[in-house]
């Protein structure tokens, strides 16, 4: 029985070193003024209490478990190694790369060593139904957790930035369900504790507790294609944030009007009524991504709701989310440029 994980992130690496399908039918056109840093952002939060209601709504409406019979939320346990193709200037794709991989940090994550393999892939293109065309039918594992039957339906461009997710989960337990009747070797699952989150496949299992699941949902790779025409006009800071939000997190909807305001709200097909589209993350999206990546990543759904709530709506209510989740340097901040 083969190693579904490794496959999907070899098949990754075969993606990446594709430079036919990276490359774009038109290269945007980013200029270059001054930069702003998003330290600025601030929340007012006249009442601690409505805070906290909005917080806990946040991450229920927003968090995604990716494998149903785990019903874990994903993330990040390694360093994040980020490649971009497709935008003219390597300075562009360089400030991508470098704001992500930064904001990985800020929560909590290890660098990435030079020479990384990559794992969250970013390419821009001005087809990009032509390339998820080509992923489902070359890299299929790129697609992540889903039924055979819903390829069409999973591989379809609607955003101007989407994301697709290898997930995995990792535990000490052997699956036995998933091994009856399967043919696959008694030690396969003790040979790895970790198993890629498939329907086809059993996934492994935890212990009976009433808090802790002693399994841990995460993220092997992350696929992000940019419609580089979509996004004419756009600026790269904005899409950069947009980017960070992906690469660090797995929404349940990029079209939910959340209970705070986040960065995925400005790609939304409606404007979330009562507010501004924002210009980058939120200090409700750097809150909910220190909350995340600082809670007990082998907690129960429901447990992990109420942490990353609880921790998210403190950093909001003391008004520096900011600065408390160590976002506030300006060097990894892309320029408030706009892709022409």
């Amino acid at each position: 029985m083969p190693n579904r994980w490794a496959s999907a992130l070899s098949f990754a690496a075969g993606l990446a070193s594709s430079a036919a399908l990276a490359q774009p039918a038109a290269a945007p056109d980013v200029k270059a003024p001054s930069p702003t840093t998003v330290s600025s952002v601030t929340v007012q939060a006249p009442d601690p209490k409505v805070i906290r209601k909005q917080s806990n709504s946040f991450v229920r409406s927003y968090a995604a478990t990716a494998n149903p019979n785990v019903d874990q939320i994903g993330r990040w346990h390694e360093p994040v190694c980020v490649g971009v193709w497709g935008l003219p200037l390597a300075a562009q794709a360089a400030k991508i790369k470098a704001r992500i991989e930064s904001m990985a940090q800020t929560v909590g994550l290890p660098p990435a060593r030079p020479g990384c393999k990559i794992n969250v892939e970013i390419v821009f293109t001005a087809q990009p139904q032509a390339m998820m065309d080509a992923v489902a039918q070359r890299w299929e594992p790129l697609l992540g957790y889903y039924h055979r039957d819903k390829t069409a339906q999973l591989k379809t461009i609607t955003r101007p930035i989407q994301a697709w997710y290898v997930t995995g989960t990792e535990s000490e337990g052997v699956n036995i369900g998933g091994l009856i009747g399967s043919g696959i070797p008694p030690d396969y699952y003790l040979r790895s504790p970790r198993a890629v989150d498939d329907p086809e496949q059993g996934s492994p299992m935890g212990c009976v507790d009433r808090f802790t699941a002693c399994y841990k949902s995460e993220f092997g790779n992350v696929l992000i294609i940019a419609d580089s025409k979509a996004l004419d006009g756009k600026t790269l800071r904005l899409i950069a944030d947009d980017m960070v939000m992906l690469a660090l997190s797995q929404p349940k909807s990029l079209d939910v009007c959340n209970a705070l305001s986040s960065v995925i709200d400005a790609f939304a097909t409606s404007p979330c009524p009562g507010r501004d589209p924002p210009n980058g993350l939120t200090s409700a999206d750097i809150a909910y991504l220190a909350a995340l990546y600082s809670t007990d990543p082998e907690g129960k759904k429901t447990v992990e709701y109420a942490a990353i709530g609880e921790r998210m709506a403190n950093l909001l209510i003391k008004g520096d989310a900011v600065a408390a989740a160590g976002a506030g340097s300006t060097g990894s901040q892309p320029p408030d440029a706009k892709v022409r």
